[in-house]
C-alpha cells in the first residue's frame, strides 16, 4: 500500500528537475498523477513513460500557467478522467539573470506571470474541487533568494517572497475546508541552479561549492510529508529543504 493510493495530484513544472522528481515520488507511492510543462513535448512524453514504469498512471499536457484558460482545461482534464483532485504542487518557474537596473517590463511581467499569476490560476482552479472533496494539499516553491537575497535575480525573489505570503494567506482562508497550504524552499541540482551558478562565477567572481544542492530526488520527501496523511495538522508553513 502507498501513502497516496487512489489520490490524484498535479504537479506544474513537471517534466525535468525537481517537478520530475515529485511527479515519480508520487507515483511510486500510489497517486495518479497529471504533470504539466509549458514546452518540451519530448519530455513530457519521457515523464508519462516514467511514471508508467513505476506502475503508474499519467496525463501529461503542455500547458502556460500564466494563461487561466489552459488551466481550466488541464484541471477538468484531469477531474473528467479521475474524478477527483488531491493534492497541487505549483512548481512552474522560469528565471531570467541580470543585473536589477536591467530588468526590462516584459522580464518582470514573465517572472511574476508564472510564478506568482501561475500559482493563483491553478490554486483557485482546483478550489471547488478540494472543498467539495472537504480535503486537499497545495504545494508551493519558495526560494533562498527570497528568504536573504542573492544576486540578478531581483525579479524572481520578489516573485517567491510573494508566494510565501499567498502561502500563509491561503493557508488561514482554506483551513475550515481542510485543505492544507505549504510551502517548500529548495536547493537541488537543476537548470536554474546552473544557470545562476555560471552567472556568479561569471559575473561576481562567486565560485560554486558542490555541497551547495543535492539531487532533486533528495528533495522529494518533503513533498511527500505535504502531500499525506502526516501534514494532516500542518498548514502555513515554509521549510527549507536541501544544503545551504
Amino acid at each position: 500500500m502507498g501513502r497516496l493510493d487512489g489520490q490524484v495530484a498535479i504537479v506544474t513544472g513537471g517534466s525535468r528537475g525537481i517537478g520530475r522528481a515529485v511527479a515519480l515520488a508520487f507515483a511510486r507511492e500510489g497517486a495518479r498523477v497529471a504533470v504539466a510543462a509549458v514546452r518540451d513535448g519530448e519530455a513530457l512524453n519521457k515523464i508519462e513513460n516514467e511514471v508508467a514504469a513505476v506502475g503508474g498512471e499519467c496525463i501529461a499536457m503542455l500547458v502556460h500557467v500564466a494563461r487561466r484558460a489552459e488551466i481550466d482545461r488541464l484541471v477538468q482534464t484531469v477531474h473528467a478522467r479521475w474524478k477527483r483532485i488531491d493534492v497541487l504542487v505549483n512548481n512552474a518557474g522560469v528565471l531570467h539573470l541580470g543585473p536589477l537596473e536591467n530588468i526590462s517590463e516584459e522580464r518582470w511581467d514573465e517572472t511574476i506571470g508564472v510564478h506568482l499569476k501561475g500559482m493563483f490560476n491553478c490554486t483557485q482552479a482546483v478550489l471547488p474541487i478540494m472543498k467539495q472533496q472537504r480535503r486537499g494539499k497545495i504545494i508551493n516553491i519558495a526560494a533562498p533568494s527570497a528568504l536573504r537575497g542573492s544576486f540578478g535575480v531581483a525579479d524572481y525573489a520578489a516573485a517567491k517572497g510573494g508566494i510565501i505570503a499567498f502561502t500563509k494567506n491561503a493557508a488561514n482562508e482554506l483551513k475550515s475546508y481542510n485543505i492544507q497550504v505549504n510551502c517548500i524552499s529548495p536547493t537541488a541540482d537543476t537548470r536554474m541552479t546552473e544557470a545562476l551558478t555560471k552567472y556568479r562565477r561569471e559575473q561576481l567572481g562567486i565560485a560554486r561549492r558542490d555541497r551547495e544542492f543535492v539531487p532533486p530526488e533528495a528533495i522529494a520527501p518533503a513533498f511527500l510529508f505535504f502531500a499525506t496523511v502526516d501534514s494532516d495538522y500542518v498548514s502555513g508553513q515554509l521549510i527549507e529543504v536541501g544544503r545551504i
